[in-house]
């Protein structure tokens, strides 16, 4: 089991490692550069938020991968959602879950399940693509939050320096 946690960390280190990431972080420019490096267009949809239903889904078609996304929560939320998405996509993951009832009148409400099914294919994973794809977007989200996103936080992170080691601040 521990081999197979570190495989999945790897692997997932490696996707992210990978990725051109905005600076300062914005997912939805992130997005544009990943669509733009695939060559495919990725469209982000507000969904709306019920009880049964993901807060992101998915959904890949012949003519572009369609994340759909919680409208109705905090943008730190939303963000976390387009990522796991993301990742979903990213460790190839699209078209290999399954669209239930619930998801399908939220996604296309006048057309039947076995429609949405055909055509924007599947929208829940196995446990295991769960955690890869969680694990992914921590990791993008980790590594965009690591770094000072302008010259003026760089310095302010020198002064918080000086505080503990007894530096004058400034520079």
């Amino acid at each position: 089991m521990r081999s197979k946690g570190s495989a999945l960390w790897r692997k997932c280190e490696r996707i992210a490692g990978g990725l051109e990431i905005p600076d300062p972080f914005d997912a939805a420019a992130f997005v544009e550069t990943l669509a733009r490096q695939r060559g495919r267009p990725i469209e982000l949809v507000e969904l709306p938020t019920r009880p049964s239903t993901p807060c992101g889904v998915l959904a890949a078609t012949d003519r572009a991968d369609y994340i759909f996304y919680a409208a109705d929560t905090s943008a730190l939320h939303q963000e976390h959602i387009l990522l796991h998405e993301l990742g979903h996509l990213l460790c190839g993951h699209a078209g290999d879950a399954v669209v239930d009832s619930a998801v399908a009148s939220v996604l296309v409400p006048n057309l039947s399940t076995d429609l949405v099914r055909r055509v924007l294919g599947r929208t829940s994973y196995s446990e295991e693509k769960e955690q890869e794809a969680e694990l992914l977007a921590s990791l993008i989200l980790h590594r965009a939050r690591r770094r000072p996103t302008a010259p003026h936080q760089v310095q302010r992170l020198d002064g918080l320096e000086s505080i503990f080691d007894g530096r004058s601040g400034g520079a």
